[in-house]
């Protein structure tokens, strides 16, 4: 529910004003999302959203990477 409404947020406010700390903490909760869920339904739902979220950050999410990579494998 809450990666839903981080969609929304993103898809309607878009991410510009994200600053860094905010990124960095948006980023580490949604790699905590993705280890504790529970049912694998939900992977697909967590991908999807996860994938918005890369995307509007761009090329701000490019020292994460590694990191999501290696949580996502």
């Amino acid at each position: 529910m809450v990666m839903e409404t981080i969609e929304k947020v993103i898809v309607n406010l878009g991410a510009s004003d994200i600053d860094s700390r905010l990124e960095e903490l948006l980023i580490d909760g949604i790699l905590y999302a993705f280890q504790e869920q529970i049912m694998n339904d939900d992977a697909n739902v967590m991908l999807n959203e996860f994938g918005i979220v890369v995307n509007a950050l761009g090329q701000r999410v490019k020292p994460y990477l590694p990191h999501i990579c290696g949580t996502i494998k």
